[in-house]
């Protein structure tokens, strides 16, 4: 089934299916700030025709990677931003390379930061190769390379997932039929060589039979399971493989019932290996979206969750840790036009059943909601962002389903005046997140995101020192975290505070103080940590000795060595050198006394010292 969707740069085009899924301290709670948007930042360059839907992914750090395709110099390339959790958005920067023409292009991103790129490369006569890069947490992306042989035929349709290790499928023309096929990528190793998971054996069916719209999900285990519509010769059915961590891919499963033909099927898989996939039946007279889930490594009986339609789009899904799951869709309020679609949703709770189905925007004429991506963890609930016409503008809108809870009133995250279309979401651990989309303003088409601040910062690794002396610096320092942190501040209970993750404060006074530490996000949540600091007085420091006093040279000709030293000590003076002549062998030994200093006496010298001349004391006259 083909739907016709308007791309925000206003043209419209027949969309395939792409999906991505890829001292003592005390701590003191957050303040009073609610959960919210954020406003939205361009990421991609001003006027630049975007093609296709923008995708983002986050990892559970609150690392994100975005990703679309623009137009440059004739050729569709591929561009990418990258934000550091608590960072901001890089400069785009080029995926693939200038002479390529990327189509289809999917993102997702591990447990571990690495994100992973995928596109089909277009060339010439229709054919077309699937080329991967990839970018390790905070380095640069690699080369591209093939993942794929080269084929020809229609453009490929590419699901990408990543967790632990990552897994891509997509479709390809073998010249027969139109198969999918998978590669798969574990942790820290290489793509795996492609593999068929379509059956396109002799006797599987007719020799035109087709597969495409797949979707994968992948685990934090290594688990992935795959979805696909298969044509029997008759009908399009749901079909599904499972990939075991280190193994291989299970034949495939039907999922939908025969004889019916069954469309744009998503998947999504939980911690356990269980997994939850959607698609649209059509019975002959109206298309109905079903579900279908997979517990202990086999698949329930489809189970009906919307109300008959005419028309409609994929049924995206999504399930936690828990395993509940969640399931949006469009349904026109009058069973059949398009330009009255609803979003609806329906949720089952782990081992349970699929609730009644709930309208998440208002109906009415030219009050189409279409466009749907949705997210979900055990901390934030399920999050829903769609692309809404108002009657004379496309929005793009998000509603937040807490656990347990009811979904909020829809929330508009594009800006007044300008078309907003195309929208994808991903969440981080701690259940903040970002939605990207495309916007057409008066300055032309681009590129924004908008995050989703759900819970306020973290604040590891306080080192607040349990003593101090005053009149000493002391260290602080704090390891904040946070998807969104605008700051960290510090008050050292003195009436005195400073900014900065690493900081010093001198305390001038012997107490006990109270250190808190606080650290604020962009929407205003705050997180502080308090600690108790016991200064000490300073020591107290001895009297200086007198100054010593300033050397005039005494009188000292025809005293002993002796006696000119103690004069000179007590003139503060210091003695220099002493020359004095040789005793003479043989000789009777005389005592020597100053002839002479230098500098002479009453001089002041600069150094204190005086240098003496010694020579033999006169013999008494004999009378």
């Amino acid at each position: 089934m083909h739907i016709t969707r308007r791309l925000w740069v206003g043209v419209p085009i027949t969309a395939l299916l792409l999906v991505l899924i890829v001292g003592m301290l005390t701590a003191t709670a957050g303040s009073a700030s609610a959960a919210s948007w954020l406003p939205p930042t361009d990421i991609s360059g001003v006027n630049e025709l975007i093609d296709g839907r923008p995708k983002v992914a986050v990892d559970p750090a609150g690392n994100a990677v975005a990703i679309w395709e623009r137009h440059v110099g004739g050729k569709q390339i591929v561009e990418a931003s990258e934000r550091p959790a608590g960072g901001e958005w890089s400069a785009p920067e080029k995926v693939s390379l200038a002479n390529e023409e990327g189509r289809e292009s999917q993102v997702a991103i591990d447990d571990s930061g690495n994100a992973y790129a995928v596109w089909a490369e277009e060339g010439t006569s229709l054919t077309y190769v699937i080329r991967y890069a990839v970018r390790p947490l905070g380095g640069e992306w690699s080369v591209p390379e093939n993942l794929s042989s080269p084929f020809q035929g229609g453009i490929p349709q590419i699901a990408l997932a990543a967790a632990a290790g990552a897994v891509a499928v997509w479709t390809i023309d073998d010249g027969d039929d139109m198969v999918v096929q998978a590669a798969v990528r574990p942790a820290g190793g290489e793509w795996s060589e492609p593999e068929n998971l379509s059956d396109v054996s002799a006797d599987a069916g007719p020799p035109d039979e087709e597969a495409e719209s797949p979707d994968v999900g992948i685990n934090a285990a290594g688990e992935a399971v795959a979805v696909w519509q298969h044509f029997d010769g008759s009908n399009d059915i749901v079909q599904a493989a499972a990939h075991p961590a280190g193994g291989e891919w299970s034949e495939p499963d039907d999922l939908s019932e025969t004889g019916q033909n069954a469309h744009e099927p998503q998947v999504a898989i939980d911690p356990d290996g269980d997994a939850v996939a959607t698609w649209n039946r059509w019975g002959g007279s109206a298309l109905i979206v079903q579900a279908a889930v997979r517990s202990g490594g086999d698949w329930s009986e489809p189970e009906d969750l919307s109300e008959a339609r005419l028309t409609g789009e994929a049924a995206p899904v999504a399930i936690d840790a828990a395993g509940n799951a969640v399931a949006v869709w469009l349904h026109p309020d009058d069973g059949h036009h398009i330009n009255r679609g609803i979003l609806q949703a329906a949720v089952r709770p782990a081992g349970g059943e699929w609730s009644e189905p709930e309208d998440l925007s208002a109906a009415g004429e030219d009050q189409a909601a279409n466009n749907p991506a949705l997210a979900m963890n055990g901390a934030v609930g399920a999050v829903a962002v769609w692309r809404q016409n108002d009657g004379g503008e496309y929005r793009v809108l998000a509603s937040v389903r807490p656990p347990g809870g009811e979904w909020s009133e829809p929330e508009d995250l594009s800006a007044a005046g300008e078309d907003a279309d195309l929208p994808d979401l991903s969440l981080d651990a701690a259940g903040n997140g970002i939605a990207v989309f495309g916007r057409n303003g008066d300055d032309g088409p681009l590129v924004q995101a908008s995050g989703y601040d759900f819970v306020g910062p973290r604040l590891d690794a306080l080192q607040i020192p349990a003593t101090g002396t005053a009149g000493e610096s002391i260290s602080f320092s704090a390891s904040p975290f946070d998807m969104f942190l605008a700051g960290t501040s510090w008050t050292f209970g003195d009436g005195q505070g400073a900014g900065g993750n690493a900081v010093s404060h001198t305390y001038s006074a012997a107490g006990t103080y109270q250190v808190t530490a606080s650290a604020v996000d962009d929407a205003g949540n705050t997180s502080t940590r308090v600690g108790a600091i016991a200064i000490a007085a300073a020591p107290t420091k001895p009297p200086p000795p007198p100054p010593a006093p300033a050397c005039i040279v005494p009188q000292l000709a025809g005293k002993t060595l002796a006696r000119a030293k103690t004069a000179l000590a007590a003139a503060g003076c210091e003695l220099g050198t002493i020359r004095k002549p040789k005793q003479q062998k043989g000789k009777k030994r005389r005592v020597f006394v100053v002839k002479s200093s230098r500098p002479g006496p009453g001089a002041k010298p600069a150094d204190g010292k005086v240098h003496l001349k010694l020579g033999p004391r006169p013999r008494k006259a004999h009378r």
